[in-house]
């Protein structure tokens, strides 16, 4: 709020007249006028006396905080989404440095808009060196957030900084900042008997509906991990050449994302790196044309008996041009750049971005 809404709003709650102002601090009535219609400002010299009449202090006058409110923080990173779709990806960090620059003790804002351009990168599609300056600026902000006095804050960004290091290969640092990081399983286990707790309180208020619902949300978050386990797994199990387990772990992701309703997409990253593994460039592309299309299809959890409290999900349409990029360009996938339906494929996918 700029000083002269400040200076009008504040003489008005205050029950004053321009008039009354201007007899105050010995100016005339238009000078008032002039300081609240925004054409001038006060002499900096009536300003104390000025917000002494406002009963209100100096910073409130130039409308000066150390922080954001967590509404504004908010507002602010849907600008940031906003100029990164329209503008590109360079002038929504730069918007977050001259934010940054102008609040630079709001560790929220800072939190907030390192994760977030973080994932504004990775679904950008751009090539690794082109990522790479605004990496580094990432990696600077993780390193500021590590060293928080909050918990959440510090923990969550050492976890991206232990992630971005193993994909340098700094495995070393990596490690270093893992051994500090509290037991994520002794987290989990104080959310759970929090959880546990909570629901009982909402049964015993019969409040059933509330119980269910965070019960619901608690067994999706529970089901994504275990499938994360699962794909990691089937990685490690590749990795040592034993095909055959691999194989069967991706199975179970599938029979997993049928047995408990969960998004369609779910059940097919797994045989797609199955597939990619065995080089079979038509089962990779029969996948693909289901996984392409499941990320573009909300996924509706309504009809679901075990997450019908669940909030509808809006599909994952700002990763396609991440994973378009890596199928064009990742050497893993050569192979599968030889088919003569690859480019249709890509290229309709690319198609349906741009609408």
């Amino acid at each position: 709020m700029p000083i002269n809404t400040v200076i009008q709003q504040k003489r008005k709650e205050a029950g004053l007249t321009q008039e009354q102002v201007a007899d105050y601090l010995n100016v005339s009535i238009p000078a008032v006028s002039k300081w609240e219609n925004g054409s001038t400002s006060p002499d900096i010299s009536l300003l104390p006396p000025l917000a002494r009449l406002l009963k209100i202090d100096l910073n409130t006058l130039f409308c000066f905080q150390e922080d954001m409110t967590r509404q504004e923080i908010e507002y602010f990173c849907k600008e940031i989404t906003e100029t990164v779709r329209t503008e590109g990806i360079g002038e929504g960090f730069e918007q977050a440095r001259q934010k940054i620059h102008e609040y630079p003790h709001c560790e929220p804002l800072l939190h907030c808009l390192t994760f977030q351009l973080d994932g504004l990168l990775i679904t950008s599609g751009l090539p690794p060196e082109e990522k790479e300056q605004y990496d580094k600026t990432l990696s600077e902000w993780y390193r500021r957030l590590s060293e928080s006095g909050d918990d959440k804050i510090s923990n969550s960004a050492d976890y991206m900084m232990v992630s971005r290091l193993i994909r340098e290969g700094d495995y070393d640092e990596a490690q270093e900042i893992l051994d500090r990081m509290p037991d994520r399983e002794n987290l989990l286990n104080g959310m759970a008997d929090k959880l546990m707790l909570q629901v009982n309180i909402y049964q015993q208020q019969g409040k059933t509906e509330e119980a269910v619902k965070d019960l619901q949300n608690a067994l999706l978050m529970s089901l994504n991990k275990v499938q994360l386990l699962l794909w990691k797994l089937m990685d490690a199990e590749l990795a040592s050449g034993k095909m055959p387990t691999a194989k069967y772990i991706a199975d179970k992701t599938v029979e997993m994302t049928a047995l408990f309703d969960l998004w369609a997409y779910n059940g097919f990253p797994a045989p797609l790196q199955i597939a990619s593994a065995e080089e079979n460039a038509d089962e990779c592309i029969r996948i693909l044309r289901q996984m392409l299309k499941a990320m573009l299809t909300p996924w509706d959890p309504s009809g679901s008996p075990l997450f019908y409290r669940v909030a509808k999900t809006t599909g994952q349409t700002q990763m396609l041009p991440a994973i378009l990029s890596e199928l064009e360009r990742d050497p893993a996938y050569d192979f599968l750049r030889k088919s003569d339906q690859f480019e249709p494929l890509i290229s309709a996918y690319r198609e349906a971005i741009e609408k």
